[in-house]
């Protein structure tokens, strides 16, 4: 595990890290600024769940830091595996055209891919 000597002061810094990478994937899945705006208020939300459950215990104990870095970092990457798809949604709507529906096949291979890359940091953190 590459995290097992993190410290607290580590765990923070990686979960504003990976709070900062989600907040830019989350941009770039809007168009207006507006939006773009308000897409940096679900990795706030998080990080003021993450300070509010780390002053209940005390600010002992990493898990909260752990939880919410590794689903930061899980959602910015399915941002990257699915780029390209989302990179088509997105000329559609920029066209004016509805997004296309996801097909249940489509649905199938994101929870996989989801449940494979939290997996992997499973191992990895």
């Amino acid at each position: 595990m590459l995290t097992s000597k993190f410290s607290t002061t580590e765990w923070w810094i990686a979960a504003v890290v990976s709070g900062i990478a989600l907040a830019v994937a989350m941009q770039s899945l809007v168009i207006t600024r507006r939006h773009k705006l308000m897409m940096v208020l679900p990795p706030l939300a998080g990080a003021a769940f993450i300070v509010l459950s780390s002053a209940a215990r005390g600010y002992e104990g990493e898990t909260p830091l752990m939880l919410f870095t590794a689903t930061a970092l899980g959602l910015a990457i399915m941002r990257i595996v699915f780029a390209v798809h989302l990179r088509r949604q997105m000329e559609l709507v920029r066209s004016g055209q509805p997004m296309k529906q996801l097909t249940v096949l489509q649905v199938v291979i994101f929870f996989l891919a989801f449940a494979a890359v939290v997996m992997a940091m499973a191992v990895f953190l």
